[in-house]
């Protein structure tokens, strides 16, 4: 091996030429160094360059050569280069090289660790070896390393004892299949090694070892937790504050995601995290890790938290002391640009440390302790001290709203008046709560106190003085008003105006920005009660639209065309019309104008397009080809990632202002444009509502549109991406269909309907399974009948099969979970949580399987039997959810195969006459109701006996029961009732004394809640008055008579029928009343609710 390695002596000294080159500081050498690098090395002698590289790490006599040759072997090793033609024949360089390299490298590598001297060429030595070692983890391929490392551990050499536990955090799966009491044990002796980094990089690897842990063995390894968290002491005693954040930093991943292993040293933490937080005279880093570590496992355990009685006492004092710290710069009354507050800060870091807190833990454990300070704190003579105070109430209120709401009054009392306060940054923090509270408890405060509010706030907006504070108010103020009812701003809308349009002609362009924001939100809110003002205000936005063109004007010209579109909306088209032509033009001229990626113009223009489409309708067609090439482009941009060394700046190329956000990953730095994300999901959403409001207008743009979109199913990098476009397709589809174009719509849907199949049976995120479902139900509903082929029917089958079978699974994981009483209260808040999510999965893949049928009839039948398992599994749990579902599902199959599905009936029969007894669920018993009216209306005569027979008394004694019309009830009450009329329409020739259960039936009317049985019903009530009107109102029965009307009184009133159906219950009032005398008439009138009555005349039918 020696000479072998020897042998490569001769191309290092050349390499290493090449490696001054890249490490120049100017670009150009840098650029041509990188391109000799990859052209003459990587993809010509690619074994070469990967062991003269090694020889350098171990062999040079420059510690920085040495380090950065590290650096150099792992990313060359793992980047892709092509082995062929195309591009699915790249490999990564390490896999290129023969074994022998790979040998040779990590043998040298070992002997480099041992031999190492400098802290800072080991650290990325390690790297090294743990980013190959992860590579050959698969086969096993190299064996002597654990030994290696575990030898390390045991030498007497501090660096080399770090440089074990070093690799070990990266690569845990190392002690996987080690004994574990043997591996805790060896972790334990490093949290008390006599170096300080040794004991580190222990933690550092503890932490990796526990997250690598299966969950379930994750418990035994609690007692490691307390010697781990001995590591902390010293390094705040010893002054070490770098290495103190990064273990307090190291301790935050395990508090998120194995937060009970903290139970039994939660105490101790606390005391220790809150001391740090408590200390001004460390680093506001230092401070904030240890309060993130606090909050972090509040939210990941609050009731753990909640148990600990003095987890809010001691955490809250820190949060309100570090809010206190804010200072009085004078910067801050001289910006002329409104940034967003710096997170770094300690006061920010406070008031976003409580609002979480509160979130996590609740009113009923932090709020006693909150307002323990804040009423002193509201009395100092400190304005950090008051302004602290109200930031703080700003904070808790969503958290805590179940007990702030039922002292709001109280708490406004205490608020209101600091918008007086003699210190400008104290009026600032009242504005910024009442606007938070505006938020959090509407529209209770509005309702009940606007009033008190406003007659204090809109004031504030006169303090031209102080801009800040002028411009928070007109903030605060669009809080209100987003939740406020007409009612309540009218009253108050020109004294508003009047300073709004002050503001809008004062010199701060930060003041106008926001005064033209909240006067969109007025408008939006005021709707027609605006048209007054819009004579004044749509030539001053137009003006600036026309005339504000520089660059620093860019964010005032958006917020312009934002409110201009509001008002344009909340005027209507009658008013705004003759300046459509104009604000056409000039947004048309804006879009042309707008180049740079950094421009903020651009968001608020594809709005402001959008809104002028919810405007226009149909005639805002033709300027699709202004408005849609920017959208899709926004909508095919790839991420932007970047990758970089643990140590290199990434502030300095890659700012967070940009939208760069970074995370620590096996040594490195991964970072992603998260600003890219959001303009991608922002532009789906508005080609969604495009296609959606345009209909067959938006035809012509569908296909490249269809060819975006459906891949984005599995773009994994943003949530809001994948539902966006999940939502926009099935009103891509529509518009196809609308357009006429059928076949271009079938043809589409070929491709999509596969996609949808391919994700809906793997898909492993909740959440996006029901999106998924629900979108593919409004595609398939919106392409029509007869759509998918056999074998997407057995595909869309499967993937339902494949869920709600893991659906089933995890049922009876939860089931056992709790029989075994080993839950706490967040297990159980989980648990809660996951029950929530999966029945809205379950809900939408019955919705799937309805569209099926809807569409295909019985040629989904086939492919359906393969539910039919999973169906008999759900129908036998205790759960009435899951019995509800499988009932549901066999109530598709009876409506839309008819007969036929008697095959199938036997095992669902028995289980629906007694969900329709169920005490336990309204919704069950619904269903079950349901169904068997879908029974007596298609099933013909194999099901005659069971609804007459079997299922009938059952429903009877359902709508006659006393608590029937109960808000709990009423649905399935309505079912019922609907059932009954199936039945007596459908199988009444099986029915015993049908006419008693007819006059039963009529009692029990109206259906006023379920707009889906109201026309079955009322069909029905129609029906029999023609054909038997002596059978339900006998000649001379006044409350027969006055029954009647009230009953098709509250069903016109409630519900939109159809036309012919609307008629003919119009008619049968008519006649009733005419059979009637004056004085009957007015009689039988004044017995209607004036509700119903209203509502009539408002729909025409009086």
């Amino acid at each position: 091996m020696q000479a072998n390695v020897d042998s490569y002596e001769q191309s290092a000294a050349l390499l290493k030429g090449l490696m001054a080159k890249l490490m120049s500081s100017y670009n150009e050498v840098r650029s041509q160094a990188e391109t000799e690098l990859n052209n003459e090395w990587r993809d010509v002698q690619p074994q070469t360059l990967l062991s003269s590289l090694a020889f350098v790490v171990h062999r040079d006599y420059q510690a920085q050569a040495r380090a950065f040759a590290a650096v150099l072997l792992r990313r060359i090793s793992f980047q892709d280069v092509r082995t062929g033609d195309n591009k699915e024949d790249e490999r990564s360089v390490w896999s290129v090289v023969p074994p022998a390299v790979h040998q040779t490298v990590k043998s040298v590598l070992l002997g480099a660790l041992k031999d190492e001297t400098e802290r800072g060429v080991s650290h990325k030595l390690c790297d090294t070896i743990a980013e190959i070692a992860n590579n050959e983890v698969v086969d096993d391929e190299w064996p002597e390393l654990l030994p290696a490392l575990y030898t390390c551990a045991q030498d007497g050499n501090a660096l080399l004892r770090e440089s074990a536990y070093r690799v070990f955090s990266s690569c845990p799966y190392l002690l996987a299949d080690q004994n574990a009491d043997a591996v805790t044990g060896a972790f334990n002796g490093a949290f008390q090694d006599s170096d300080a980094a040794v004991r580190l990089a222990a933690l550092q690897a503890a932490v990796a070892y526990i997250l690598a842990a299966p969950e379930k063995k994750r418990s035994a390894l609690a007692p490691m937790m307390a010697p781990m968290l001995g590591v902390l002491e010293p390094l705040l005693h010893n002054g070490d504050e770098s290495g103190l954040t990064d273990a307090l930093a190291a301790l935050i991943e395990p508090a998120e995601e194995a937060p009970k292993l903290f139970r039994a040293v939660l105490g101790s933490l606390v005391t220790f995290a809150t001391a740090i937080g408590k200390k001004d005279k460390l680093e506001a880093t230092t401070r904030q890790t240890a309060m993130e570590l606090l909050v972090t496992l509040a939210e990941a355990a609050p009731g753990m938290c909640r148990k600990h009685g003095q987890f809010c006492s001691e955490i809250v004092p820190v949060c309100l002391q570090m809010m206190s710290s804010v200072e009085d710069e004078e910067e801050w009354y001289n910006v002329e640009t409104l940034d967003e507050a710096d997170n770094d800060e300690s006061h920010v870091f406070g008031e976003q440390t409580l609002d979480r807190l509160a979130n996590a833990l609740g009113g009923k454990q932090l709020l006693p302790v909150a307002f323990n300070y804040i009423p002193q704190m509201m009395a100092s003579s400190e304005w950090q001290q008051r302004h602290a105070a109200l930031m703080a109430i700003s904070s808790i209120g969503e958290g805590c709203y179940k007990i702030m709401r039922n002292e709001l009054g109280k708490i406004l009392q205490m608020v209101v008046p600091f918008l007086a306060d003699p210190h400008a940054r104290v009026r600032y923090a009242a504005c910024n709560c009442i606007g938070q509270m505006s938020t959090d408890f509407a529209p209770k405060l509005q309702a009940d106190h606007h009033e008190l509010v406003l007659t204090s706030l809109i004031p504030v907006m006169d303090q031209a003085s102080v801009p800040r504070v002028q411009t928070h108010a007109a903030a605060a103020m669009v809080n209100f008003a987003e939740e406020a009812t007409k009612q309540v701003l009218e009253p108050y809308l020109d004294t508003m105006f009047e300073r709004l349009l002050s503001m809008l002609n004062g010199s701060r362009r930060y003041v106008q920005e926001q005064a033209i924001t909240t006067i969109a939100t007025i408008a939006d809110n005021a709707q027609a009660k605006f048209n007054k003002y819009y004579g004044t205000i749509m030539p001053m936005l137009l003006n600036v639209l026309a005339q504000a063109t520089d660059r620093e004007h860019r964010l005032l010209r958006g917020k312009a065309m934002e409110c201009a579109t509001f008002i344009a909306l909340a005027v209507g088209r009658d008013v705004f019309a003759p300046d459509i032509p104009r604000v056409i033009e000039l947004l048309t001229q804006t879009q042309q104008a707008v180049t740079e990626a950094d421009d903020p113009q651009a968001s608020y223009l594809q709005a402001s397009w959008a809104r002028l489409c919810r405007l226009m309708g149909a005639d805002f067609a033709p300027l699709l080809p202004v408005v849609m090439p920017p959208l899709l482009t926004a909508a095919k941009q790839q991420p932007d990632f970047a990758v970089l060394e643990a140590d290199e700046d990434a502030e300095a190329n890659y700012a967070a202002e940009d939208g760069w956000e970074f995370a620590n990953i096996g040594g490195q730095q991964i970072g992603i444009r998260t600003t890219l994300l959001e303009e991608k999901c922002e532009a789906v959403e508005l080609i969604s509502t495009y296609a959606r409001d345009l209909g067959a207008g938006f035809v012509n743009y569908a296909g490249e549109t269809l060819e975006t979109l459906v891949p984005l199913f599995r773009f994994y990098f943003h949530e809001g991406v994948r539902a966006a476009a999940a939502a926009a397709v099935p009103h891509v589809l529509a518009s196809v269909r609308a357009a006429g174009d059928e076949a271009a719509a079938r043809q589409a849907w070929g491709q999509i309907c596969d996609r949808y199949t391919s994700v809906l049976g793997s898909e492993e995120d909740d959440t996006f399974t029901l999106q998924l479902f629900s979108s593919f139900a409004e595609a398939l509903t919106a392409v029509g009948a007869n759509s998918m082929t056999e074998a997407q029917l057995e595909a869309l089958a499967a993937a339902c099969i494949t869920q709600m079978t893991k659906y089933h699974q995890r049922m009876h994981e939860r089931a056992a979970a709790r029989a075994a009483e080993e839950l706490d209260e967040d297990d159980e808040e989980q648990l809660a949580e996951e029950e929530l999510l999966e029945g809205l999965a379950v809900d939408e893949v019955a919705k799937a399987l309805h569209a099926a049928f809807a569409t295909h009839g019985t040629a989904f039948a086939p492919a359906f039997r393969g539910v039919l398992p999973v169906a008999h599994k759900y129908l036998q749990e205790q759960d009435p959810a899951a019995r509800q579902w499988a009932i549901c599902v066999f109530d598709d199959l009876v409506e839309f195969t008819g007969p036929a599905s008697a095959t199938y009936a036997g095992e669902f029969l028995q289980p629906i006459a007694q969900a329709l007894r169920d005490a336990t669920s309204a919704d069950l018993r619904q269903a079950a109701a349901y169904g068997v009216g879908v029974m007596a209306q298609y099933g013909g005569d194999a099901y005659s006996d069971f609804v007459a027979r079997v299922a009938l008394p059952v429903l009877v004694e359902t709508i006659q029961d006393g608590e029937a019309r109960s808000e709990d009830n009423v649905f399935a009450t309505e079912n019922a009732i609907s059932a009954i009329a199936k039945i007596l329409r459908f199988q009444g020739a099986r029915v015993p004394d049908a006419a008693a259960v007819l006059r039963v039936w009529f009692a029990a009317l109206p259906i006023t809640h379920d707009a889906d049985e109201a026309a079955a019903v009322y069909e029905y009530l129609v029906q029999v008055l023609n054909e038997q009107p002596d059978a339900l109102v006998a000649a001379g029965d006044s409350a027969a008579l006055q029954h009647l009307v009230k009953a098709v009184v509250a069903g016109l009133a409630a519900f939109e029928l159809a036309p012919e159906l609307t008629q003919a219950l119009v008619d049968v009032m008519q006649k009733t009343l005419q059979a009637l005398d004056d004085s009957g008439r007015a009689a039988l009138w004044s017995g209607i609710p004036p509700a119903h009555q209203q509502a009539l005349q408002a729909k025409g039918l009086l």
